[in-house]
């Protein structure tokens, strides 16, 4: 059912994998791009294409172990899987590993063809498909809320009749037959379990002690018929008399057979009492000399070997189930007294969960302190806890500035482009060839005309030629609004009047500047509400119909949550009633954030913005003047959010 099993370190180095189906694409890669690089690694599973994968990290040497499965298959024992193999190759190659982190080379391990993955996954399904064919007992009706109202209502109306005691000793009655029935089939059922040494030949005397003389004299007689057809049947030659020590060992088999479940077990009880330890014999397989045995004596042997081989895999699992818990409550023992001290000192102090829950409490309410979502928070601080948890802290290190620096590192890489979008080297690319169109959108009264005018000063200031294209023909006073600053910035201006079609407009504006020889239009929109669905239709009209270069979002510093609500809805909006016909779909590339200035150090929305979609802010609106636009300084926003 796996696809594939690669441990690979945090480096990027394939350590070892095993693949049983060749993957289409690049899912793993995939997951460390979209889940470990944007810090999701807190999530349970991360699923692309047709694969689900699941991992685990040992922090300890900087490892992951990703398990690969399609996603159309529920496979209920992959983290049992990831954790018995983690535990496994960390204990086999701890040396290899310790050399391997501290070594800048990486060291070929030969010996990690000899990991035996396979003895480990056939354990794990084994016993995977044991839990799942163990049904549990259904709830009795008279166990529901609903039947013990019933059972009180209907005594209630026995106690008035005078029927109550002769009704309850008539329950009572089938009650014991009941449970007398559930004894007798549970003892029966019992019979199948026998121990693999039952034919042993103290037991098979006891047996005959325990067995009545009547059924003894009637054995017999059976006995004595069967040894003269077996011995018509032998080989001639072959002696009247079949050997005495034969003839018992065939009289215990029988009697094990027709004896009662009550008998069976007072010589079981008997048997522990009175007969000595002895070392058990290997058992050797039975030849009877005086011929072949009967049909119900080979149903019985078939009985029991299926019992020892059930009993034997029982075994295993629990002793495999005993080792695997207390190895982990070994684990997660943490140290005390003098030997917590001691490991702070020689720098072999291990990080548990327990040492990092309060300080990552602490670290939750503090971001929420800062504007930061609380989903978003807690995600954050459960992907610093997975990668914390197992490692090791070097001498007087404090777990609290181990766990500030992680966050730091975290909030520095969830702020970092993952595409370096530069506006003045993509529009000199172009420039001469057609116009570099920039779309503006976001909700109403978040400062969208404004801002595209300081975008305008900034491109006209580094001697590109700009033109405003005004598509917003809904709001009163948007078109005036955007000559005024085009008067003020000396550009042009592109209109068609209000009640026109936006897509219409920006397609006439863009031909308009290739022919005036525009290097840039910005094209201003209509604020709409990210629910409002005629309108998101009519703005990924506007945006694929005319192949826009880049989809800027302008929101709130201010809004917080409501800010992440509003980019989601009208990136998925963008993307899912984009044209169908275009082979790439437009989505909204950058974020300009504005009045970043009324919200001193509460910078949280930048991060829930960025890492609830995993689209960079490009610019930072910080004024009313068309310079007050900068670019976002990712170590100040760092600073200021956990400080």
């Amino acid at each position: 059912m796996l696809d594939n099993f690669t441990i690979v370190t945090k480096g990027g180095i394939v350590l070892w994998s095993m693949e049983w189906a060749k993957l289409k694409g690049s899912p793993i890669n995939k997951m460390i791009k979209k889940v470990l690089l944007e810090e999701r690694s807190a999530d349970s599973s991360y699923n692309t294409d047709n694969y689900s994968l699941k991992w685990t990290f040992a922090n300890e040497f900087d490892l992951i172990f990703i398990a690969v499965y399609q996603k159309i298959f529920t496979l209920m024992y992959i983290d049992e899987l990831l954790l018995a193999v983690k535990k496994r190759f960390v204990k086999m190659y701890k040396d290899m590993l310790v050399a391997i982190k501290n070594s800048a080379d990486s060291i070929e391990l030969e010996s990690f063809k000899e990991f035996d993955f396979e003895v480990i996954l056939e354990e794990v399904e084994m016993r995977s498909k044991l839990q799942q064919t163990s049904i549990s007992t259904p709830k009795r009706y008279e166990d529901t809320t609903k039947g013990k109202l019933g059972k009180e209502t209907k005594r209630e109306k026995e106690m008035k009749l005078g029927t109550y005691e002769k009704n309850k000793k008539k329950e009572d009655a089938k009650r014991e037959k009941k449970l007398k029935r559930q004894q007798d089939r549970k003892a029966r059922q019992q019979e199948d379990y026998s121990d693999t040494d039952s034919g042993s030949e103290d037991d098979y005397s006891e047996q005959e002690e325990n067995s009545d003389t009547s059924s003894n004299n009637s054995k017999e007689d059976n006995i004595d018929e069967n040894n003269k057809e077996n011995n018509t049947k032998g080989t001639t030659g072959a002696d009247d008399q079949e050997d005495p020590e034969i003839t018992k060992r065939r009289q215990a088999l029988i009697a094990n057979m027709k004896k009662s479940p009550m008998s069976k077990k007072k010589s079981v009880a008997d048997k522990e009492k009175n007969t000595p330890e002895k070392p058990k014999s290997k058992k050797e397989a039975r030849k009877w000399e005086g011929g072949e045995l009967t049909k119900s004596e080979k149903e019985a042997l078939n009985k029991s070997e299926k019992s020892a081989k059930k009993e034997i895999v029982r075994e295993t699992i629990v002793k495999h189930n005993i080792d695997m818990e207390v190895s982990s409550d070994e684990e997660d023992k943490p140290a005390s007294g003098f030997m917590k001290y001691f490991n702070v000192l020689t720098g072999n102090r291990v990080i548990t969960k327990q040492d990092l829950e309060p300080i990552l409490n602490d670290f939750k309410t503090h971001l929420t302190k800062k504007n930061v979502a609380l989903d978003i928070a807690e995600k954050l601080v459960e992907s610093v806890g997975t990668g914390l948890t197992g490692k090791k802290l070097s001498t007087f290190q404090g777990v609290t500035s181990v766990v500030k620096q992680t966050m730091e590192e975290v909030v520095t890489r969830i702020l970092t482009p993952k595409r370096n979008i530069d506006i003045l080297k993509d529009v000199q690319n172009v420039k001469g060839k057609r116009p570099y169109t920039i779309v503006f959108s976001g909700v109403n009264g978040v400062g969208k005309s404004t801002n595209l005018a300081k975008v305008c000063y900034w491109l006209t200031a580094n001697g590109f030629k700009v033109m405003l294209a005004a598509c917003d023909t809904f709001r009163s006073g948007a078109i005036e609004q955007l000559r005024t600053h085009a008067e003020r910035l000396n550009v042009q201006v592109f209109e068609r009047g209000y009640g026109k079609d936006a897509a219409s407009i920006a397609g006439d504006a863009i031909n308009y500047a290739k022919e005036t020889g525009h290097d840039v239009v910005l094209i201003d929109t209509t604020g709409r509400m990210q629910n409002n669905e005629p309108l998101m239709k009519a703005l990924s009209k506007l945006v694929n119909q005319n192949a826009a270069d880049l989809v800027l979002f302008v929101g709130e510093a201010l809004v917080g949550n409501d800010g992440v609500d509003q980019l989601t809805k009208f990136d998925q909006s963008l993307s899912l009633i984009a044209d169908s016909t275009r082979a790439e779909r437009r989505t909204i590339d950058g974020i300009i954030l504005t009045k970043f200035d009324t919200i001193d150090d509460k910078v949280g929305a930048a991060i829930s913005m960025v890492y609830s979609t995993g689209i960079p802010i490009v610019f930072l609106g910080t004024g009313q003047n068309y310079t007050d636009l900068k670019r976002m300084n990712i170590k100040s926003v760092v600073k200021s959010l956990l400080t």
